[in-house]
């Protein structure tokens, strides 16, 4: 692979890694999911039912899909495993 290939490749993957709702991943309400309100969101309009997103702070993230949102409360289901083995999952962002 030339070396135009890789950069182009990481700035693509640089783009999934992003998150795109702040949340402490251990939070976890009566429904035992984890939470956050959408106003943490990169891009609030991005956050629906069923979407497939980059979760967490700092260097603890997650691909998860959104369970619920309701009202300002973000509700997701995060795989297990680095954000990498998940990447497919974030090229068609809802399922």
């Amino acid at each position: 692979m030339c070396t135009t290939n890789r950069a182009a490749e990481a700035m693509s993957n640089a783009h999934f890694d992003e998150v795109d709702l702040v949340m402490d991943l251990n939070s976890e309400d009566e429904s035992g999911l984890p939470w956050s309100f959408l106003d943490e969101a990169r891009d609030p309009g991005a956050i629906t039912e069923g979407a497939w997103v980059v979760v967490g702070q700092g260097s603890a993230r997650a691909v998860a899909q959104v369970a619920e949102v309701d009202g300002n409360v973000v509700r997701v289901r995060p795989l297990p495993g680095p954000v990498d083995r998940h990447r497919h999952l974030l090229h068609r962002r809802t399922a």
